[in-house]
């Protein structure tokens, strides 16, 4: 099995609806979870090709692709994936980094890993700590402004793969136009045209009921958490749990859903000046505004 494709991001963009439209073509044999985080945390990659191909069925002809929204500010994942397959494709898809940083920052507040009485502008004054110490994962969960920043990882990534390697597409344009967008797609992907079923959003605004339980399930640190792992690097075991989705059914269990705040004048502006530089680069470079 090898890997033909990805979708590395943004996070917070519509990743899961994109996702969940190319699950729809015959020709598509996506992963049995949406995210494999093979080439962005240290620790799946140390296991080897194995644990990549533990998340697939064999499916001869078949489009094997999966997703991973730590990937596109990754600094180490490109190396590794030209390393894996110089020839792969690789989808983006973009939200107006404004909004995508509201949101993030409110998905950190409410599952805990930032706390509720810093606000959004000074968030961003914490982010050079975190980035400084090289853990995806965290900048994913602290790094708001710095994920929002799309130009500056694009051209990260095309140090390793050619343009036309890359689909890089907008959440507004998955939104309103959905079929011609994944009619796009799926002839960047080298797959027949197919009428999709348009799909209500995939992944509303929530919070966890139990932010202990959360840090817990993502906190691979966690002393009980490696002692869990261990006996799971067992295929067979891991296949198990896989099928079972008893994971995900206890993430979905422990949220509940929210409504966030509109951004405040304030927020806008400081937004705006933030990512001002970045849009006009996308723009000139990539041909990408919001």
């Amino acid at each position: 099995m090898q890997l033909n494709h990805i979708i590395i991001g943004a996070g917070r963009s519509g990743t899961t609806s994109l996702a969940a439209y190319l699950q729809q073509h015959s020709k598509v044999n996506f992963s049995s979870i949406k995210e494999v985080t093979y080439f962005s945390v240290e620790d799946h990659y140390n296991r080897g090709v194995d644990f990549l191909d533990s998340f697939f069925k064999e499916r001869q002809g078949a489009l094997n692709t999966t997703s991973d929204t730590y990937l596109l500010m990754d600094k180490d994942a490109p190396k590794r994936i030209n390393e894996y397959n110089p020839n792969i494709k690789i989808t983006i898809i973009l939200r107006d980094p404004s909004t995508r940083t509201h949101s993030n920052y409110n998905f950190s507040v409410n599952h805990g890993y930032i706390d509720k009485s810093i606000s959004l502008v000074d968030s961003e004054s914490l982010e050079a700590e975190v980035l400084a110490k090289g853990d995806v994962v965290k900048q994913n969960n602290h790094c708001n402004f710095y994920g929002s920043l799309y130009h500056l990882h694009l051209t990260n990534w095309l140090t390793y793969f050619k343009r036309e390697q890359l689909f890089i597409c907008t959440t507004n344009e998955l939104r309103d136009n959905p079929q011609e967008l994944m009619n796009a797609y799926f002839n960047f992907l080298g797959l027949d045209n197919h009428k999709i079923k348009e799909l209500s959003a995939q992944n509303k605004a929530a919070g966890v009921k139990n932010k202990a339980l959360n840090k817990f399930l993502v906190n691979r640190e966690h002393p009980v958490r490696k002692l869990i792992s261990k006996p799971l690097q067992i295929s067979f075991l891991r296949n198990i749990i896989l099928s079972s989705n008893v994971v995900e059914k206890i993430k979905s269990s422990n949220k509940e859903e929210m409504v966030y705040q509109e951004l405040t004048l304030e927020e806008k502006q400081f937004c705006n000046d933030y990512f001002k530089e970045d849009l006009i680069k996308l723009k000139q470079d990539f041909g990408i505004e919001f």
